[in-house]
């Protein structure tokens, strides 16, 4: 019998598909680390507005009316920045968003496939069990008939010296039976 290894003929779209997986995982890492840098950057611009807007409350306490105008100035500035780094961040969380639904589309491929392959396996395992079931049974076919020739030709053998047996205890007779008559 001979041993036949399983092959599965969409094991390259198999392969893409799990590559695809692989690159989108490695896109939305990137696309994620992009963000978290973004939103780190923004939450700093917040961090000197506040600071600024301490400063101006301090600066107004004092009485210091250039430096709140510098203040104001200053954190005009720094909502613009806050609002245009929003955007940023809304836009790089979009990004992520659709990387992450490419990825789960993927994923689902890969699994149909893999899905797929797990099926034709089965089938697979269940067409090489009916062929070794055939090949052992032409096998008990071949040695039943071998056995039967076997035991056809001994019996053909015994009968042979059976009737050689026969043949000369009559020859043993019929010169037992001249003797006597001589």
């Amino acid at each position: 019998m001979a041993v036949r290894k399983f092959k599965y003929r969409l094991e390259k779209v198999l392969e893409f598909r799990e590559r695809k997986v692989e690159q989108l995982q490695a896109e939305l890492a990137l696309a994620i680390r992009d963000r978290d840098t973004e939103v780190a950057m923004l939450n700093a611009l917040s961090e000197k507005r506040q600071k600024a807007q301490k400063s101006l409350e301090g600066y107004l306490a004092r009485g210091e009316v250039a430096e709140v105008q510098q203040t104001n100035s200053f954190l005009e500035n720094m909502t613009k920045k806050i609002e245009s780094q929003n955007r940023v961040v809304s836009k790089m969380n979009e990004n992520v968003e659709l990387i992450r639904k490419k990825l789960v589309v993927a994923s689902k491929e890969k699994k149909i496939m893999e899905k797929h392959k797990e099926k034709k396996h089965e089938e697979w395992k269940i067409e090489q069990g009916k062929l070794e079931a055939k090949e052992l049974d032409e096998m008990a076919g071949t040695i039943f008939r071998k056995n039967l020739a076997m035991k056809m030709l001994a019996q053909e053998e015994e009968e042979r010296r059976q009737e050689q047996m026969e043949k000369r205890m009559l020859l043993a007779a019929l010169k037992a039976k001249k003797k006597k008559k001589i």
